[in-house]
């Protein structure tokens, strides 16, 4: 009894630490070059563009998403094509499904996703890195140095030679209020 009740526990551990994923996280667009495999004859998969699976209305199909895919046309040459992504979705045991107009779907296992990066792998093993754009992020760092050189400025940041009038100020950083 004692040895089933081990085991019981040990499979709800490993399965409480699965690790799943939420679709909200792949919304964005998301780029990669250097594809060794993809299907029907790309090349590449230069960018992922995925909404938040609302749809909406394009020349009277369904979308939530584009995909920039780069082809080998009928003479031989390279030609980059933007796809439909009707439907995106994430399975059980993180499979990441992707409708691609209504040719074909990609079926990936996801291994990380995180703000910046989306790792896959193919059923046949084959590994691709996907980074995320966020070019339309507002701020992404910001760095400050405190003067410490005893300068006096006022609310509005404007240095203040001789403080002449009751108020707040700040020097070396610290907030101090004058009365004169």
């Amino acid at each position: 009894m004692k040895k089933y009740l081990f085991l019981l526990l040990l499979l709800s551990a490993v399965s409480a630490n699965a690790q799943t994923f939420d679709e909200a996280d792949l919304i964005g667009t998301w780029n990669t070059v250097g594809l060794a495999y993809a299907p029907l004859g790309i090349i590449n998969i230069e960018s992922i563009s995925l909404g938040p699976g609302e749809y909406t209305r394009t020349t009277k199909k369904y979308t939530c998403g584009i995909m920039t895919v780069t082809t080998i046309d009928n003479n031989g040459g390279e030609k980059t094509v933007t796809e439909r992504v009707p439907d995106y979705y994430i399975s059980n045991n993180n499979k990441l499904h992707i409708w691609v107009d209504d040719s074909y779907a990609m079926h990936f296992i996801i291994e990380e996703l995180t703000p910046t990066t989306l790792k896959v792998k193919t059923y046949d093993g084959q590994s691709y890195t996907f980074t995320k754009d966020n070019s339309s992020v507002g701020v992404r760092s910001l760095s400050m140095t405190r003067s410490a050189d005893g300068s006096t400025y006022n609310l509005s940041g404007h240095r203040v030679e001789n403080v002449t009038a009751d108020g707040i100020y700040i020097q070396n950083g610290q907030k101090m209020v004058m009365k004169k």
